[in-house]
């Protein structure tokens, strides 16, 4: 791993992001605006109005009536708000958005809200599912039918649960048109409401559709697999690693009926419609922060160590600013002048962690001069990165006020790419070879009634090794038409073995792609500037690497890739079935509480006995929302200790945990740390056993006593069995009694 050194401050600049989010839509993406007064657009308010109040029931309560309304590509959507007057005893609202004859959102703030302590739901998983069904039969009748519904979360610590639904036309899932409804759990109260629904849009039968095994034959003339080899780094050892990656070129959708690329996007831009995918549009500014000058302060009774002593007379070897001005004025590519100042500059090294070797480097920042500014016609900045010590001149940028340039003379330019490569990369050009972009025709494009030429161009170059691309690798050189060098940045990587594997074929990779891929079968489309739908059916393959040694799937390194995690609520556990502790099991897993388990055997491992580590991340994620009480004594031994002591402490501990096993006593101490502070707990005389078999001088009684007095540990016959030993099955089984006992 490099080290970085901060010598100098420099200019900072900074990005500032700003957004904001409009409601969820049916059929596009609208500007928002003020209501307006026309004949109209009233009219057209007053059925929507209907359409709502036909399927909503507003409470009298709600007696203020507020509405907005905005439009685009030929469609209208209508925001209602009815809340309580100002003077309520208690605040409630309820908002509404309505685009056509689809009500796409609905939210009651009386129906939410958040709990201390963690509860299941009193309404079965299949009454959730006909309620949410039904209410979105209430809100919007047309579309149940072409919707698949499933709930998708159950919150342990508030009282919602959330039932997600998608559309279906045909049996074929509709891109982008799927929706949310949130339920409490217990009374079945509709919370909210969204979702993004085309409205009455055709879609195509797929009944003359091509088959999978035929698009996959198409997709092989479509895309090109080009082998290029990934540079990885293992940063515990600071090796590199080069592998050989089958990348493709072509991504895009395939029609599924003609099994060419799908033209959706090319009709979208040349019939100037729109694709509203989501529910936000988002601004961007930026902004950048003013030029900071640092004092450098005094050193007037300093005594520097010998350490800094060596770094101070190491940075006097380095070159100096203006020595660098000069060198950079005889450059015939940065060619500086009189007429640029030094604005900021920044000397920083940057070691070797293999063979601890210090490199420093040199960035510079010149500006033209104050009084040059308004008239200037060149290049008003020049940024310079070289090798403090021998003046190499490493990456250089030049920025101009939008100047007038000529026509470019593509040979007469690329010639001086050339020879910025042999100067400034001559050390490792011999492993890259100029792209083939570099040589084509000037271009040219109309702007009204002119031809406008191209005046600057980057030329590129890419590094092989065996005749094989190196992502990453890479040469920029910019030059304009008045033969000036605007730009030179590269990235070479040295000690790297490239190991000229045997790759498979092609044409092998795709079957192999195939055996481990399907292809998505999807409806897409976008939206008319009056208001219609033009669905696609749609072929699409997922971006993909393959190791073009073995042809399996991987990552971006050509590593082995990892099985995607599954959420532990969707985990189909294998060896369950039937144990006592299976409804348990099951049911905290709706609420996303479980315990790790092999993805691929998806096998619980319920008769294991589960480890303290194991069962406290139980309790965190059961029981979320308390604070473990630590021991204030312990804190502050661990804060009197160095950090180097401390992390390896925490780290051993965390070791320990992970393979001690944990007993009925651990369990209750576990338990019982989220409400007892140690010191508390260990005081003699105020705690009773509530166990025959836990003595009144057992170090943890006071932890016992209270996971009995909360119900958490109840013992067997008068006794807690502390040395008994919690199989993973009993634990969930331990926990889902707690939170039912909570729930009642």
């Amino acid at each position: 791993m490099k080290k970085t050194i901060a010598k100098t401050a420099a200019l900072i600049m900074a990005a500032m992001l700003a957004g904001s989010a409009c409601m969820p839509l049916t059929v596009s993406a609208y500007t928002a605006g003020a209501a307006t007064t026309s004949d109209e657009s009233k009219v057209e308010m007053q059925a929507a109005l209907t359409t709502v109040k036909k399927r909503v029931k507003i409470p009298a309560e709600l007696s203020e009536f507020e509405y907005s309304t905005s439009e685009s590509y030929g469609t209208k959507m209508f925001n209602f708000t009815w809340h309580t007057p100002k003077d309520a005893k208690t605040y409630r609202s309820i908002q509404i958005s309505i685009v056509g004859g689809i009500i796409t959102s609905y939210s009651d703030s009386k129906n939410s809200g958040y709990t201390n302590d963690p509860s299941l739901a009193k309404l079965t998983e299949k009454e959730i599912l006909e309620k949410a069904q039904a209410y979105a039969k209430q809100l919007n009748p047309s579309i149940v039918s072409n919707a698949k519904f499933e709930l998708s979360s159950l919150e342990l610590f508030a009282s919602n649960a959330r039932v997600s639904f998608k559309r279906y036309e045909n049996n074929i899932p509709v891109k982008g048109n799927d929706g949310s409804i949130v339920l409490d759990k217990n009374t079945g109260a509709l919370v909210s409401f969204s979702v993004d629904w085309w409205d009455n849009a055709q879609f195509p039968s797929p009944a003359s559709a091509k088959s999978e095994k035929e698009i996959e034959a198409a997709y092989k003339k479509l895309c090109t697999l080009t082998p290029t080899y990934k540079i990885s780094t293992n940063w515990e050892t600071n090796t590199k690693t080069a592998r050989i990656v089958y990348t493709p070129n072509m991504n895009s959708e395939i029609d599924a009926f003609t099994g060419g690329k799908s033209t959706i996007w090319e009709d979208m831009q040349k019939e100037e419609g729109i694709r509203y995918y989501g529910n936000s549009w988002y601004d961007c500014e930026e902004d950048c922060v003013a030029e900071e000058t640092m004092d450098a302060g005094g050193v007037d009774d300093v005594v520097f160590t010998p350490a800094e002593l060596e770094k101070i007379q190491q940075d006097n070897n380095l070159i100096k600013t203006d020595k660098a001005f000069e060198m950079l004025k005889k450059d015939k590519f940065v060619a500086l002048t009189d007429d640029y100042k030094l604005t900021s500059y920044d000397i920083y090294c940057v070691e070797d962690d293999k063979t601890e070797e210090e490199t420093f480097y040199l960035s510079l920042n010149y500006y033209v001069k104050d009084e040059l500014k308004k008239n200037y016609k060149g290049y008003k900045s020049i940024n310079v990165k070289m090798n403090a010590d021998t003046g190499e001149v490493l990456y250089l940028k030049k920025y101009d006020d939008n100047q007038t340039l000529p026509k470019l003379d593509v040979s007469k330019a690329n010639s001086i790419a050339e020879a910025v490569t042999k100067d400034y990369s001559k050390n490792f050009i011999g492993h890259y070879k100029a792209d083939s972009d570099n040589i084509a025709p000037v271009q040219s494009w109309k702007s009204g009634s002119k031809t406008v030429y191209e005046d600057t161009r980057t030329f590129s170059y890419s590094r092989y090794e065996n005749d094989i691309l190196v992502e990453g690798e890479y040469i920029y050189v910019t030059v304009d038409s008045k033969g000036t060098v605007t730009n030179y940045s590269f990235n070479y990587t040295e000690d790297v073995t490239f190991v000229p594997n045997k790759i498979i074929g092609s044409a092998k990779a795709f079957d192999k792609l195939y055996e481990q891929r399907d292809f998505d079968c999807y409806y897409d489309g976008w939206i008319t500037k009056d208001g219609k739908v033009k669905t696609y059916l749609i072929y699409k393959m997922d971006n993909f690497l393959l190791n073009a040694n073995t042809g399996a799937l991987c990552s971006w390194s050509g590593e082995k890739l990892s099985a995607p995690s599954t959420p532990a609520r969707e985990i189909k556990y294998t060896d369950i079935k039937g144990i006592p502790q299976e409804e348990a099991i099951r049911m905290l897993q709706k609420y996303g509480v479980t315990l790790s388990v092999d993805t691929e055997t998806k096998q619980f491992k319920p008769y294991d006995i589960i480890t303290e580590k194991d069962f406290e991340n139980l309790i965190s994620s059961a029981l979320g929302g308390y604070a473990i009480a630590y021991d204030d004594v312990e804190m502050e031994e661990v804060e009197e200790d160095s950090k180097a002591s401390a992390a390896a402490k925490k780290k051993a501990e965390a070791e320990e945990k992970d393979k001690a096993e944990t007993t009925m006593e651990e369990a209750a101490v576990i338990f019982s740390q989220r409400y007892l502070s140690a010191d508390i707990a260990k005081l003699n005389g105020i705690f009773k056993s509530p166990f025959s078999d836990v003595t009144s001088g057992n170090k943890n009684v006071g932890y016992i006593a209270v996971a009995n007095a909360k119900g958490f540990v109840k013992g067997e016959n008068g006794k807690l069995c502390c040395e008994k030993k919690l199989t993973r099955a009993e634990a969930m089984q331990m926990v889902y009694d707690y939170i039912k006992s909570l729930s009642k």
